[in-house]
């Protein structure tokens, strides 16, 4: 590691050592239970782990509390967003309520925005999934990270973070623009520190059909880690990446509500590491809550083991996966988000599926799906309680990214119906 990479690395440890080595604890915990799944002390601490949250669920949350007399978890109900949303203040653990904690939003892939807190300790968790994982695709604390993603999004990090971080973020959307990509490339080639990159998988597909279009050679530079997530990494941008750079591409599957749940392992291989450090996780039937076989494809049902704050109890992730095992670990043979067509602008550009995290910004929303008509013409069906008095904003948020020519009509509906598989389309072209 280059020398303010190595001062960056030890000052983090360093200040964790500080404050009691918290980060370090949880790290060296989900490093054990990980490389180690089937010690008997490795399947204690996850079992101990379980019947502690479904414990502090039942003693301290409303919505929880009838369930004193279980005697598994699936004595509990599958929740959702919606019904964790409508009954929000129900989920919200009594002990944590006026105790410190942190608000994640998301829409994810679902039209649905969502916010949830998380606990001190849960942050923590997060924070340490992050390195370990990290770790395993060949990032190291310190590394100089170009973070590829729709910044508008989320709440943007300070620039004093972002030098202390070795961040540089980057707004897939802006990729075109003044050629954007073209610099990155230049800046990279030219970086003397060891680089990684996290973000979308189609940001990674712009960069390697640029390169195409370029008739680019190799690329040289010291590329060392590259992380997709969010979008599903299809096999053109995996090989493109390695044939440019040299690196392989790995995929990670999280959500914002939650965390990191699974991640690919080095050496080419299509199945997920699930993250059983710090979820328990179960696969439902599409039409039932009754549990598949492994090997068979169902319902990704989560139970977050750190969230005390806003416990997340047999959580349906919306996503559909198989689940098997390889070498004592588990694992995601397959795992298939929702159901998202390629949308264009008013150009005919496409249009990077992460569009509808817009949505984030408009909390009042129940669901929302886009639908694209033709070229330039779209139709918004939005599921809220109450009228929509954010209306042209939203339409003028939107226009930025569709094209400011482009015709927008809005319908209000009571429900988005679900497809026979029992996800919801959230962005649809219809013009095919």
């Amino acid at each position: 590691m280059k020398f303010f990479e190595l001062l960056r690395n030890k000052m983090f440890w360093l200040v964790d050592t500080l404050k009691g080595s918290k980060k370090r604890n949880h790290y060296n915990e989900i490093k054990f239970i990980i490389e180690n799944p089937a010690s008997s002390k490795a399947i204690s601490i996850k079992k101990e782990k379980l019947q502690e949250v479904l414990k502090h669920a039942i003693n301290s949350t409303k919505y929880y509390k009838s369930y004193q007399n279980f005697t598994s978890i699936e004595d509990f109900p599958v929740v959702n967003k919606n019904i964790i949303r409508d009954n929000f203040s129900a989920f919200q653990s009594e002990k944590f309520i006026n105790l410190p904690k942190f608000t994640v939003s998301t829409s994810g892939s679902t039209g649905t925005p969502f916010k949830v807190h998380q606990n001190i300790d849960k942050r923590l968790r997060n924070m340490a999934d992050t390195i370990f994982f990290s770790e395993k695709a060949g990032f190291k604390i310190g590394n100089r990270l170009t973070y590829f993603r729709m910044w508008n999004a989320f709440e943007k990090k300070g620039s004093i973070t972002r030098i202390l971080q070795n961040i540089i973020p980057v707004d897939v959307f802006e990729m075109k623009e003044k050629n954007l990509i073209g610099r990155i490339i230049k800046d990279l080639t030219k970086s003397k520190s060891t680089n990684s990159w996290l973000g979308y998988a189609s940001a990674y597909e712009e960069i390697c059909k640029y390169l195409d279009h370029k008739k680019s050679s190799p690329i040289s530079s010291n590329l060392k880690s590259v992380i997709a997530m969010s979008e599903r990494l299809n096999e053109y941008t995996k090989q493109s990446i390695y044939k440019y750079f040299g690196t392989e591409v790995v995929s990670r599957y999280s959500n914002v509500e939650n965390g990191i749940l699974a991640q690919q392992p080095l050496g080419n291989k299509k199945y997920f590491e699930i993250n059983e450090a710090s979820y328990f996780v179960e696969i439902l039937a599409v039409d039932s809550n009754k549990r598949v076989k492994d090997g068979e494809s169902g319902r990704i049902v989560i139970t977050d083991l750190f969230n005390y704050s806003v416990p997340m109890i047999r959580y349906d992730t919306g996503d559909i996966g198989i689940k098997d095992a390889q070498d004592s670990k588990a694992i995601f043979k397959e795992v298939n988000g929702r159901k998202i067509d390629q949308i264009y602008n008013t150009k005919g550009q496409m249009i990077p599926t992460n569009l509808v995290l817009l949505v984030n910004n408009y909390p009042e929303l129940k669901q929302c799906q886009l639908i694209q008509k033709a070229l330039g013409t779209y139709h918004f069906k939005i599921n809220l309680e109450q009228e929509f008095y954010r209306i042209n904003e939203f339409l003028n948020e939107f226009k930025v990214y569709l094209g400011e020519d482009a015709k927008i009509t809005i319908e209000y509906v009571d429900e988005i119906p679900l497809l026979a598989s029992g996800k919801r389309r959230v962005m649809v072209n219809e013009m095919i």
